[in-house]
């Protein structure tokens, strides 16, 4: 199953009353937002539909200039079986689950995976998915400071949380909240049985959870970071229950979760200060997409998505190329959605994956300044640089701008020269002063190219 349509009404960047649209087709979705623009309103609306337990405040997430009614705020996905989920405000003493609003006291907030019954496409879907923005990947370094990684809370509310041990039928983040809640009031040899019991169901849960993501984040790193980057394991001491008598002493010791983590043969004992951004980064991924990999099944009829907004905006271009490549070899069952605010990097992105013919591309740009409630422009593009420069040309043409598609037209034919000459493998002098560069140097090139 795949999104074929993601609909957003007056949420966040995009007021309403019409909807933005955002076409997919059931492929994956390329997109670029100028600052502003509202390509981030894609993964907070991608985020909350597909939340893990208690979504988002959705009057929260309303557009701030408009003058609409909370009823019409709505994010809207339909499926590629022609079935179709809401996360709205509907109406109407049946519905279990809401919040009161502003249209009355039978009002409700409704979303998709919290309903009775649920909607069984979102909830499975919210299981496997994996939406990561830059923060996400910090929290595996910078906010460790100098002190030594621990990335227990991380896992187990996090990256890992979802992980089904078949021994018990729960997953990682239902086993740890087990063992909090078997925290015994009194030291009877029942209740502790009980709490020991919920202790080795945990971590035997997440030995089992660990050592397949250390083989799946890997083969990641090896993508995303072929010249020496190695996880070697990770440092996890079994979760246990001290038996102080004062209630305020009592608690479980061990929960730590450290790396072990190796560049060029050499044990890198605090990767957040030894490693460049762009492995740091590398690691960062390799340990969430790794887990998404150790979490979600193999084969399975329901989505699974992944959402990048802007995870390589401190990495220069070639070093996010191998992502690319990635998504291709390890995610090829996965509908993808990248975001990013550079363009440049887009109009890459979007070349190299052209060839494949599984992406839908789109471009958010801000809307008109000066409107009450500006709706961002959304346009769908061509794959194709230079097909996207012309058809914009086109565009400006019919509304007179004639100078501003000129412009646009000089671009395509300079994409399209840049891509015949790579392809011909035409080789042409380097001058530092582009005036000294002649038309006659590459037509007398293109002559003798092989």
């Amino acid at each position: 199953m795949k999104i074929k349509t993601l609909s957003l009404t007056d949420f966040r960047a995009f007021p309403g009353p019409a909807p933005a649209k955002f076409e997919l087709d059931s492929k994956n979705l390329l997109v670029y937002g100028e600052n502003g623009s509202g390509k981030s309103s894609l993964f907070h609306a991608l985020r909350g539909f597909f939340a893990v337990g208690k979504p988002p405040e959705l009057a929260a997430l309303r557009n701030s200039f408009s003058a609409l009614g909370i009823g019409t705020v709505a994010v809207q996905v339909d499926f590629d079986d022609a079935s179709q989920a809401r996360w709205h405000v509907g109406a109407g003493a049946l519905q279990v689950l809401g919040t009161p609003s502003a249209q009355g006291p039978t009002a409700m907030v409704l979303h998709p995976t919290q309903m009775q019954p649920p909607n069984a496409a979102a909830a499975e879907a919210a299981k496997f998915s994996a939406l990561l923005d830059y923060r996400s990947l910090l929290n595996t370094n910078y906010r460790h400071g100098d002190e030594a990684i621990n990335l227990f809370e991380l896992a187990v509310y996090g990256f890992l949380a979802d992980y089904l041990d078949l021994a018990t039928n729960k997953t990682i983040r239902e086993l740890w909240q087990a063992v909090l809640e078997g925290k015994p009031v009194r030291n009877t040899p029942k209740r502790l049985a009980i709490c020991i019991g919920r202790c080795d169901a945990f971590n035997n849960a997440m030995q089992k959870a660990l050592g397949l993501l250390k083989v799946e984040a890997q083969n990641i790193l090896t993508t995303l970071s072929p010249n020496g980057l190695a996880l070697l394991d990770y440092t996890f001491t079994p979760v246990a229950y001290n038996y102080a008598k004062a209630w305020a002493d009592k608690n479980f010791s061990h929960q730590f979760i450290g790396l072990q983590v190796a560049y060029r043969g050499q044990p890198v004992e605090r990767p957040q200060l030894y490693l460049n951004e762009a492995r740091q980064s590398a690691l960062a991924l390799a340990l969430y997409l790794g887990a998404r990999l150790a979490c979600a099944p193999q084969t399975t009829p329901h989505l699974k998505l992944m959402v990048l907004d802007d995870v390589l905006i401190g990495l220069d271009h070639s070093n996010r190329l191998p992502l690319l490549k990635l998504l291709d070899s390890h995610f090829a069952g996965w509908q993808v959605v990248l975001l990013t605010h550079d363009k440049t990097w887009f109009d890459l992105a979007r070349h190299q994956l052209a060839a494949t013919n599984n992406w839908t591309n789109y471009e958010i740009y801000e809307g008109d300044p000066l409107a009450g409630s500006p709706m961002p422009i959304v346009r769908k593009t061509e794959s194709r640089p230079a097909k996207a420069l012309l058809a914009k040309g086109r565009a400006l043409l019919a509304l007179g701008y004639v100078e501003a598609a000129a412009n646009y037209t000089r671009q395509a034919f300079e994409y399209g020269l840049r891509g015949g000459c790579e392809f011909q493998k035409v080789k042409l002098n380097y001058k530092v002063d582009s005036k000294d560069h002649q038309a006659q140097d590459l037509l007398d090139a293109i002559k003798i190219a092989p």
